[in-house]
């Protein structure tokens, strides 16, 4: 997969992942709806795909890849030309693929490798599934910085056990672990201590977070928040040692702008809930192929002429300490 992601932006493409997990259906609605041209596989997931689509195998095609020339590509990407493209489902049920640029990609990057530190001695792990847009977070910040990734198996990522000895045989030294993950490898820690551990930080996001970290742990515990419609990560806080109810989502990342708005888009004040709305240089070019859709949730920015605003959704608040405080969704969905 990583070699296939990276063949496809040193081409100057886009790449669309498609996780072999979801049913047959939802993958022929992605491949058309997004209009794919061609699809990097293996042959053992063949069976998955549509009958009239394009493919490479990259096992059952090595002999012919093999034999192309082995220099590096020319620089053809510029920051407004398409990176990739993540489906997410909608409150309508059909699933809609969120467009997202170079200039995108790389805000996220260097905001990542500045505040974390990044090295090329750094190990870091991909554990979220390829079709969900912290992938694109685990992976580039990494790889560009001549860090090296680390991929567990299905059994080592479904187990809190097991994940933490992976973690320590790996000598993982950053990691990103989906909230409910994160949660219960926290707990798992509480009793089992984090003897051999090297990690420095678990990020997490992707949920409400419930609690703060054991004084104890050796490593930082940080929040995010994000919407795939700006990057993966919008806002992101350290969280405080101790028990906590709900630790905030923070404020927002380098080159980010949000605000907490009313019905008639007026800001709200401190401490009384609204929607959130986020702009910046990580926002989305919208929703392809669906030109109504990026009309409604993507809107004129009233405090910036002739910028953006994605409308999230999401309840949230200010605190007193101007960090967000995550309060739920404005529209029920299931």
């Amino acid at each position: 997969m990583i070699t296939g992601l990276l063949g496809i932006l040193k081409a100057g493409g886009a790449y669309l992942p498609l996780d072999v997990e979801q049913p047959k259906e939802r993958l022929a609605y992605i491949i058309g709806d997004a209009r794919i041209p061609i699809i990097l596989t293996e042959k053992h997931w063949l069976d998955l795909l549509p009958a009239h689509v394009s493919t490479i195998c990259l096992d059952r095609d090595a002999p012919e890849i093999d034999r192309q020339p082995a220099e590096d590509l020319p620089q053809l990407a510029r920051s407004s030309d398409l990176a990739y493209v993540i489906y997410t489902s909608g409150s309508t049920g059909r699933p809609k693929g969120v467009e997202i640029d170079h200039r995108g990609l790389m805000n996220l990057v260097t905001w990542h490798q500045r505040e974390y530190c990044v090295q090329a001695d750094d190990r870091a792990t991909q554990v979220a599934s390829p079709a969900f847009d912290a992938s694109v977070w685990e992976i580039w910040p990494y790889l560009t910085a001549g860090a090296s990734l680390h991929i567990p198996d299905e059994a080592t990522r479904s187990s809190p056990e097991k994940l933490v000895d992976w973690l320590v045989r790996q000598a993982i030294s950053l990691t990103f672990l989906p909230t409910p993950l994160a949660e219960a490898v926290l707990d798992h820690l509480k009793t089992s201590g984090a003897q051999g551990l090297k990690l420095r930080a678990l990020l997490t996001g992707g949920d409400k977070l419930h609690g703060g970290i054991d004084p104890a742990l050796p490593f930082i515990l940080v929040n995010h928040y994000g919407p795939t419609e700006n990057t993966v990560v919008s806002t992101w806080a350290r969280v405080a040692c101790g028990p906590q109810s709900a630790p905030p989502i923070g404020k927002p990342i380098a080159n980010t702008r949000v605000y907490v708005l009313d019905r008639r888009m007026k800001p709200v004040p401190i401490g009384v809930p609204g929607e959130l709305y986020i702009g910046g240089d990580s926002l989305a070019r919208g929703y392809r192929n669906r030109p109504e859709l990026t009309a409604e949730r993507f809107v004129c920015d009233p405090f910036h002429a002739g910028a953006r605003l994605f409308r999230s959704g999401d309840r949230v608040r200010y605190l007193a300490s101007g960090d967000l405080e995550f309060m739920g969704r404005l529209y029920d969905q299931v």
